[in-house]
């Protein structure tokens, strides 16, 4: 009986702290508004292609992240990431496709999302002058192109 309590106490008093660690490493209340939001070039040598801007996490971290992608007219080479990811559409309109299944792609608009598990193939095209996706990676960001 003695040995319960100490555990039950052992367990209460451990998710206390995991809470208040949780609680000091919360961010504070904002509000970011959509042109005060301020992309970069994901390639600095290519300030014309994609750009990012962080919206949670770190773009060389360990992940998750999320981050607003901001893409010019065109298709993306048929890809992987390591981890899965939630995309949204915010602007624009895109395709998103698995490997193989292009034919079979939708147009999307603003509002539409999907999910893209981790190391699978898959292609993407910004329809429009100019797309804007959030996307929410489970783990860090990375893109791999899929070498034929």
């Amino acid at each position: 009986m003695i040995k319960r309590v100490f555990v039950v106490a052992g367990l209460f008093s451990t998710i206390f702290a995991l809470q208040h660690l949780s609680a000091q490493n919360a961010p504070r209340q904002y509000v970011t508004s959509a042109d005060a939001v301020t992309f970069a070039p994901l390639d600095p040598k290519n300030p014309g292609g994609a750009n990012v801007a962080v919206v949670s996490g770190n773009l060389q971290g360990k992940g998750p992240i999320t981050l607003f992608l901001r893409l010019p007219k065109g298709a993306a080479p048929l890809h992987t990431h390591t981890s899965g990811y939630y995309g949204i559409v915010v602007r624009g309109q895109a395709k998103h496709w698995a490997s193989g299944a292009e034919a079979q792609a939708q147009v999307l608009g603003p509002g539409s999302h999907w999910y893209q598990p981790g190391k699978a193939a898959h292609g993407d095209e910004c329809l429009a002058a100019e797309c804007v996706l959030l996307i929410q990676m489970d783990g860090p960001y990375d893109f791999a192109p899929v070498v034929k």
